[in-house]
């Protein structure tokens, strides 16, 4: 018999008594049965292992992939967040002489900001980003109106 195999029952000694004879028939066969089932239980711990491994390896590979995707997502994010010029210098430069042209052509001294709008016909908004083109510029004087707190000017010099 080895230390590790259950005894069968041929090594039952022969001097046991019947009933003991049986009880130990009996256990040695529930004991074969509670080996299979250990026996079984190992195996399908060791395909869950197997199967715990794949999928680890895979949520690896997911996480780093999903590490890369969110990296080249805040790019993308901070380069729609980064502020597009307000306009262009060749364009700006455009508008600023055309204003000037049609000031002296119209004879206006001075116009408001939705007047100045009006002759480049372009948006008060888009006016107001030309607003610090106008203020480089010799040609023109940016002035409050005296006559309205919030309003400003646009004169010729």
């Amino acid at each position: 018999m080895q230390a590790n195999s259950i005894p069968s029952v041929e090594d039952i000694p022969f001097d046991v008594s019947p009933s003991t004879r049986a009880l130990l028939v009996e256990i040695l066969s529930q004991l074969t049965t509670v080996k299979e089932e250990v026996a079984e239980l190992r195996d399908e711990n060791r395909q869950k292992d197997q199967r715990i491994d794949e999928l680890e390896a895979r949520l690896e590979a997911h996480e780093s992939f999903d590490g890369r995707e969110r990296a080249t997502d805040r790019q993308r994010i901070t380069a729609l967040e980064t502020p597009a010029p307000a306009l262009r210098e060749e364009t700006a430069k455009d508008h600023v002489d055309r204003l000037f042209s049609e000031m002296r052509r119209l004879k206006m001294r001075y116009v408001t900001i939705k007047d100045a709008a009006r002759l480049l016909e372009i948006s008060k908004p888009h006016m107001h980003k030309l607003k610090p083109y106008l203020a480089t510029d010799p040609r023109f004087l940016i002035l409050r109106d005296p006559h309205h707190r919030q309003r400003h000017l646009i004169g010729i010099v």
